[in-house]
């Protein structure tokens, strides 16, 4: 019998945003696996694309000027 990780035994349930975001109904129960994949969909559909900082290597948004981890400016 294969062993759940974490992630797909965690779940989180959708509100207006995440309903909007990923097409599930508001109030469904979403694993943050299923999330993940849902919202790595959206930025690809969108065209959003993501950005590494420079001083740390983390992930932020495209339009961000500041990264979220570190606080040091992306510019």
């Amino acid at each position: 019998m294969a062993r759940e990780s974490m992630l797909t035994q965690r779940s989180i349930v959708a509100d207006d945003t995440l309903s909007s975001l990923t097409g599930q109904p508001k109030g469904a129960l979403l694993s943050y696996t299923e999330l993940t994949k849902m919202m790595h969909q959206y930025i690809k559909t969108k065209g959003l694309r993501l950005k590494t900082c420079p001083s740390c290597q983390a992930q932020v948004p495209g339009n961000a000027a500041h990264c979220d981890k570190c606080g040091k400016s992306i510019q």
